[in-house]
């Protein structure tokens, strides 16, 4: 996914039961751990924000914009801290990377501040920016694309190159003005409309390229939760053949249709399946997905010793929903940012490792966020992946996040503890408990 940004950091202020007290840093691979309530949705929940905030406005019929979609999804005005009163900010920072060459800065930083009111009224933004993550070299301050509502709320202003040196912000950019900004929706997404009507070109505007990146990559980024798998569903439902689908559902409903799709479409791909599957199930000869009746498809799962084919619903829920983990976590169309909450429910401890090697696997192609509550998975992430387990600490009323420590645990981990273990009995390095 070398084409697309990638999230580096996220910063939250006042923001539900989480205290930041510093930019929490994202990898390619992201584990996330603690106990019922300690904010690990809260922080997915922040990201799915993002997404919607720049897509559910175009697939919006209500009138809403897709901010305001997202801030009614995202707990609207409880959003705030539950000990501050209102009116008050909710501060969000997202930092990415961009492919290499393609900025002259190659991080960004999406600033996004919103305003909880203190009556009914709606949340709206308090101020917007999009930045450079460093000061260029030729200032002492970031390259800002664009500024909102920082002076006046529905106004703003946007970088545009010099006539004189074109393409090159460090030494030729200026602003120009935006008289009318929504303070309903964000001007990563409106700010094209409110500069087609001026005199201003793509090619003298800096923030077209930019924003377009960031746009592309946050359209794609997906959210599962084991929870939501739909196991009567994914045995049922018989999708038609000509769907475009090459990724599962929230649900997996689709289950048969990627399969048969990513099949058809990468040579490689349906080896790769079997070949997972016999891990979990040594007797497996094949899983397919085939047509079925008029134009519906199902799966068949071929067994040795066995004529003819199982389907779905006779095969034990853990294999079914180790068949959705697979064909997502293998899939060659993997999405942007992928997110998973609890992929080990209904598993046997025995397939916690193998599901741990296809998260490092897919995490090798694209960035992965994982939250689980399972001691049996988190010993498979001990040697090669500590630093990337975020562990969600109580502190008074709030929980903090931070990275674990191989300094902190080295004596533990020279004693033969894995990660797993120590969360298992609740140990104080680790932290996580809700006691």
């Amino acid at each position: 996914m070398s084409n697309y940004p990638s999230l580096t950091q996220v910063t939250l202020r006042n923001y539900k039961n989480l205290l930041v007290k510093a930019p929490i840093d994202l990898h390619s691979l992201n584990l996330l751990i603690g106990p019922n309530c300690s904010g690990k949705s809260n922080l997915i929940k922040v990201f799915q924000f993002l997404k919607e905030a720049v897509t559910a406005g175009s697939e919006a019929t209500i009138g809403l914009t897709g901010l305001e979609v997202a801030i009614d999804q995202l707990g609207n005005r409880w959003i705030l801290d539950g000990k501050l009163t209102p009116p008050a900010t909710v501060d969000l920072e997202f930092q990415f990377r961009h492919p290499t060459g393609t900025l002259p800065n190659e991080k960004s930083v999406l600033e996004l501040s919103l305003d909880i009111p203190s009556g009914p009224g709606k949340v709206t933004i308090h101020q917007e920016a999009l930045r450079s993550a460093t000061a260029n070299p030729y200032s002492a301050t970031p390259f800002y694309y664009y500024q909102c509502h920082n002076q006046k709320g529905g106004t703003g202003v946007v970088s545009i190159y010099n006539p004189s040196s074109p393409g090159s912000y460090e030494k030729g950019s200026h602003f120009e003005k935006l008289p009318t900004v929504p303070l309903n929706d964000l001007a990563l997404v409106s700010i094209t409309k409110l500069l087609e009507n001026s005199n201003i070109s793509p090619e003298t505007a800096p923030v077209y390229k930019a924003r377009r990146q960031l746009l592309e990559t946050i359209a794609q980024w997906r959210f599962y939760n084991a929870n939501n798998m739909n196991l009567s569903e994914i045995r049922q439902q018989e999708p038609k053949i000509g769907g475009p689908d090459c990724l599962p559902n929230s649900a997996f409903g689709n289950l048969s249709l990627v399969l048969f799709n990513l099949s058809n479409q990468y040579l490689d791909f349906e080896e790769q399946i079997n070949n997972a599957m016999k891990t979990i199930l040594p007797p497996t000869r094949r899983v397919r997905a085939i047509p079925s009746g008029r134009l519906g498809l199902t799966v068949e799962w071929y067994l040795e010793g066995f004529k003819e084919p199982f389907y779905l619903n006779e095969m034990s829920d853990g294999a079914v929903r180790m068949l959705c983990w697979a064909t997502l976590l293998h899939s060659p169309q993997l999405p942007t940012l992928l997110v998973i909450d609890e992929p080990e429910l209904g598993l046997h401890v025995a397939w916690m490792n193998i599901l741990a090697e296809w998260i490092k696997q897919a995490a090798r192609n694209t960035q992965v966020i994982i939250a689980t509550h399972s001691p049996d998975l988190l010993d498979h992430f001990t040697e090669d992946h500590l630093e990337d387990i975020l562990c969600f600490s109580k502190e008074g009323n709030y929980f903090v996040p931070a990275v674990l420590s191989r300094q902190k645990l080295s004596n533990a981990l020279a004693e033969g503890w894995q990660v797993g273990d120590l969360y298992r009995v609740g140990a104080p390095e680790v932290g996580g408990w809700p006691w």
